[in-house]
């Protein structure tokens, strides 16, 4: 008798933790995925990107599901760029973004407004849990040094890479400076944040 009244408590206890989990963020089944978008020649690996959002974006799809996996609708999601190499500027409102999930769980960022050259990778958070980052996304931009314009330190940087395979002067993807990558930066010389 002592058992069954022990096991009923527990299956009781069992349901009433299930139904308290569906509604939680959880990070091990919560997703945060971004592609980049640069020239047409690029790859969704690398984006392409100018201060004064003109040039190429990253998308960053943020998916909210709770401990089972179910996608949790209405949710608040923080979503930011976090710097694993080189040297960025984020224009306002581009180092943290905020949105409300979808009846799908998923919640869908732009980021366009910085400058700078290395890798990056997009972290979220909902209700205080951290998810996992994206995996990490190679920048390039006229805006070469990062200091959010594309300037004289910006063309002084391309001039010194110029004819060589330097990655993040390459615009068009083509493994070279060249050229065309000097047209593109010409077309973007003195922008800044919008």
């Amino acid at each position: 008798m002592r058992n069954s009244v022990l096991a009923i408590g527990l299956i009781a206890i069992l349901l009433v933790a299930g139904t308290a989990f569906a509604g939680i963020p959880s990070a091990s089944t919560s997703t945060v995925e971004r592609e980049g978008q640069g020239t047409p020649e690029c790859n969704p690996d690398v984006a392409v990107i100018c201060p004064a959002s003109d040039m190429g974006q990253v998308y960053v799809t943020v998916t909210v599901r709770n401990v089972y996996g179910d996608p949790l609708a209405d949710k608040v999601v923080n979503c930011y760029p976090s710097v694993v190499s080189g040297g960025f500027c984020f224009c306002p409102g581009e180092d943290s973004k905020q949105d409300t999930t979808d009846s799908n769980g998923q919640v869908f960022f732009t980021f366009s407004d910085f400058g700078g050259c290395g890798d990056l990778e997009f972290g979220a958070d909902c209700e205080g849990v951290v998810f996992n980052p994206s995996a990490t996304i190679y920048i390039a931009s006229p805006d070469n040094n990062g200091d959010c314009t594309v300037g004289l330190p910006d063309f002084i940087s391309f001039a010194g890479v110029y004819q060589t395979a330097d990655a993040c002067s390459d615009f068009n993807c083509d493994g070279t400076v060249g050229i065309s990558d000097f047209i593109i930066f010409a077309g973007h010389y003195n922008h800044t944040c919008p």
